[in-house]
């Protein structure tokens, strides 16, 4: 008897790995979760690590859109700030560019103009009659003729191309000025998620950093999609509870019997069901080098005393055809 009692009780603290016995119960710790709950996970930003400035107490109550965590923004909105600026330069350039080849259009429109004026001028000069003047002046407006048909047309590639230059210009100035607004919408969609906010009431939990272990703090540099805190709403509670790879293959959710006991009120028991096992095994290296997969369980009636999300639980499952013992 003594020797099973201290199996159990290095079992529970997670030295050893599980023994399976086929007349024996399966054993596992859980904890009170709300099955309506946010995890609030480190955000992407330009860096490969954000720092957190501030936390909400582990263990406060947050309303619905309260504060939960604050992430270091500075080098997001230093960038925001320059590109704002740079906006601001680019508008001002954009209306000088505009400026400047509409004036080279009105120019060139002018030029050609110009340019039919002289054709007509000539082209009457050159059309009249042989014998009211020398030939001499007569081939002199014949070649100033031609000259100015071709300065018209001259002009006309001109005005072509100062039109298409404008166009080009004023086009790449705009898209300039929308590449940088859009870097401006997803800087301030960053700085949006570095602040967030509750979307449920409930308890705030601080999670564990997964290379040492312990509980997450304000100055923290964290990578994205670490999860960092965890809010679980009062209601709609449920346990969680991890099962060894060993007993996870052996276990039949539907012909299980679920007997929970609260560490706060040890003589109750409550009966339970399992909701869902997780397929993705998951490493506890507190525990052991084991893999371990995730339990849902709900209480097929809630305890009339009062629960809150983070309680220990002892859960105790029965198997229909043979009984086991685990961590």
């Amino acid at each position: 008897m003594r020797w099973r009692n201290n199996y159990i009780a290095l079992l529970c603290m997670g030295f050893i790995t599980p023994l399976v016995q086929a007349d024996e119960s399966l054993l596992l710790t859980g904890v009170v979760s709300s099955s309506n709950s946010q995890v609030v996970t480190a955000p992407r930003t330009d860096r490969w690590q954000v720092q957190i400035q501030w936390l909400a107490d582990e263990g406060k109550i947050v309303n619905v859109g309260d504060l939960v965590a604050v992430f270091d923004g500075g080098g997001i909105q230093s960038q925001l700030e320059q590109n704002e600026e740079n906006l601001n330069t680019q508008k001002l350039q954009l209306i000088k560019t505009e400026m400047d080849l509409n004036q080279a259009v009105v120019e060139a429109e002018g030029a050609l103009k110009l340019a039919t004026i002289m054709v007509e001028k000539t082209r009457i000069e050159a059309s009249i009659p042989d014998g009211e003047v020398s030939d001499y002046e007569k081939g002199k407006y014949r070649i100033a003729y031609e000259r100015a048909i071709a300065d018209k047309v001259k002009a006309e590639e001109k005005v072509k191309l100062k039109r298409a230059e404008r166009d080009i210009g004023i086009n790449k100035q705009q898209l300039e000025l929308i590449k940088l607004q859009e870097s401006i919408d997803y800087q301030k969609s960053q700085l949006g998620k570095l602040s967030v906010e509750a979307q449920v009431r409930g308890p705030v939990t601080h999670m564990l950093h997964p290379w040492n272990g312990e509980k997450i703090a304000a100055g923290t540099n964290v990578q994205a999609s670490w999860n960092i805190v965890s809010v679980q709403a009062e209601q709609g509670y449920q346990v969680t509870a991890w099962i060894h790879e060993i007993d996870a293959v052996k276990l039949n959710a539907k012909n299980s019997q679920i007997i929970l006991s609260l560490d706060a009120y040890p003589n109750e028991t409550y009966q339970g069901h399992i909701v869902s096992q997780s397929r993705q095994a998951e490493q506890k290296p507190q525990w052991s080098d084991s893999a371990y997969y995730q339990l849902d369980i709900a209480f097929d009636q809630l305890p009339k005393h009062d629960i809150f999300p983070g309680m220990s639980v002892r859960v105790q499952i029965q198997q229909n055809g043979g009984q086991h013992d685990a961590q």
